[in-house]
């Protein structure tokens, strides 16, 4: 479940770190550069959010493990879409009238 090299406290910071890296890049693009800088509380509830999805995903996770579940593999999903996810969404078209 984690990485050879990490144990729990490593990996949850590595979470964090990625979380709070795309927290920023997806603020400052869809509201400007220095966004994410100039609002921290709108920063904190987007990282408090991918850490609550994160639970939510390990609880769900943990519950239906059987014989035939791979958490690597299930882990390595929710990364991708994690990934997918944060990247920077196009910026909106002006009001049409």
């Amino acid at each position: 479940m984690f990485p050879d090299d990490q144990g729990p406290p490593e990996t949850a910071i590595a979470y964090t770190d990625q979380y709070f890296e795309a927290g920023v890049a997806k603020l400052d693009a869809l509201f400007g550069a220095g966004y994410a800088k100039a609002n921290p509380q709108a920063l904190a509830a987007y990282v408090a959010a991918c850490a609550s999805n994160l639970n939510a995903f390990m609880t769900a996770a943990s519950a239906m493990a059987g014989d035939d579940f791979d958490m690597d593999e299930a882990l390595a999903d929710l990364a991708a879409q994690f990934e997918a996810a944060s990247e920077p969404a196009p910026k909106p078209k002006g009001r049409r009238r």
